[in-house]
């Protein structure tokens, strides 16, 4: 059977899922509740299945409806861009390189560099992407991002470019006992409650490192999700954490905050920019990336 949704379509499925009601999706897409009510049953027609159903005065999708909602957010994200795409370009904008930078990563160095880049290169525009900092490879994979600043171990199937070598630190309250030692052991880390980005551990990292190679962890972890909360939460003396040095440091320079090699020996993590393994070797992207590794080993 062919289905011939159209964009209209699509719009609908996602204003309805987002605020489970007729007159609420009706006044986002900017049409009347007849008219939606009219493309709802249009659209089941056209699909022979149920597409909602209501539950507690709430309009919610059918199994249909979820997979058709997941097409309409790809479809229309992709149509979103690419109107962004073709607007630019007739301002002379002649390529676009999507950023997506992972939670460890932090932007202080970011905004000077790109005053730089589009100075010596006006025809490219950069975008920050937002919402990929957990899975920036997965992003870069599916054509959300053009390129990616990460740290640690990088699965196969990309094109890395090093940057530079890291240590990874502990941080801690301006005033924490622990402050004493000149390095803190994988008993002192775990004894404290541990803030960490998310759950989920990352390969290469602390987690990798330190918890697992002396199987042992945090008595207790709270989540905090991004950099800044990561680093108030250590601040107002909530726990601890471990952070690349480079991450950390203009945190440092604020106050209230001191960091401590984690064992002996140190943890350490190489820094790389990560693209698609087919990105061309001529192309904006791989320019930017050679500009970002010349402007890092300068810092």
């Amino acid at each position: 059977m062919s289905i011939k949704l159209t964009t209209r379509h699509m719009q609908m499925i996602q204003a309805l899922s987002e605020s489970g009601s007729v007159s609420e999706a009706a006044e986002q897409i900017g049409v009347t509740q007849s008219a939606l009510s009219h493309r709802i049953r249009e659209a089941e027609r056209l699909v022979g299945t149920a597409l909602f159903y209501r539950h507690n005065k709430k309009l919610v999708p059918t199994s249909a409806g979820n997979r058709l909602l997941h097409s309409a957010q790809v479809i229309l994200g992709e149509l979103e861009r690419a109107e962004n795409d073709i607007s630019k370009l007739t301002v002379g904008i002649e390529h676009v390189i999507r950023i997506g930078l992972e939670s460890h990563s932090g932007c202080h160095w970011l905004p000077g560099f790109l005053r730089q880049f589009q100075l010596s290169h006006p025809s490219v525009s950069i975008e920050i992407i937002p919402d990929v900092s957990l899975a920036p490879l997965k992003a870069l994979r599916q054509g959300h991002i053009d390129l990616t600043l990460i740290s640690g171990r990088v699965a196969e199937g990309f094109r890395t470019l090093p940057l530079f070598t890291d240590e990874m630190m502990a941080l801690l309250p301006a005033h924490h006992p622990l402050g004493q030692h000149s390095w803190l052991s994988v008993e002192d880390i775990v004894a404290e409650p541990y803030i960490a980005y998310h759950t989920t551990p990352d390969k290469g990292r602390e987690y990798e490192q330190l918890f697992s190679r002396y199987q042992r962890l945090p008595s207790r972890v709270i989540r905090a999700g991004m950099t800044e909360a990561v680093v108030e939460f250590v601040r107002e003396g909530l726990g601890i954490t471990i952070m690349p040095s480079w991450t950390a440091a203009p945190y440092l320079r604020q106050g209230g905050l001191q960091q401590r090699r984690v064992t002996e020996q140190g943890l350490f993590i190489d820094w790389q920019v990560v693209m698609r393994h087919d990105e061309a070797s001529n192309s904006p992207v791989v320019t930017f990336a050679r500009q970002m590794k010349k402007l890092l080993a300068r810092r």
